[in-house]
């Protein structure tokens, strides 16, 4: 993991956008459109480094 050690992300594709999910507990904030976690930035800017 290196730089961005402690950074856990995960992913949930739904069929439709209006489906309902239960989500664990541990799921955090929406990052969908937050361009600091695609991958090319995660790369070039570190989570540590934020």
């Amino acid at each position: 993991m290196g730089d961005n050690q402690g950074l856990i992300l995960a992913e949930v594709e739904l069929t439709h956008t209006d489906e309902q999910i239960n989500l664990p507990p541990w799921i955090g904030e929406e990052v969908t459109n937050d361009t600091r976690y695609y991958n090319i930035n995660l790369a070039n800017h570190p989570y540590k480094n934020w």
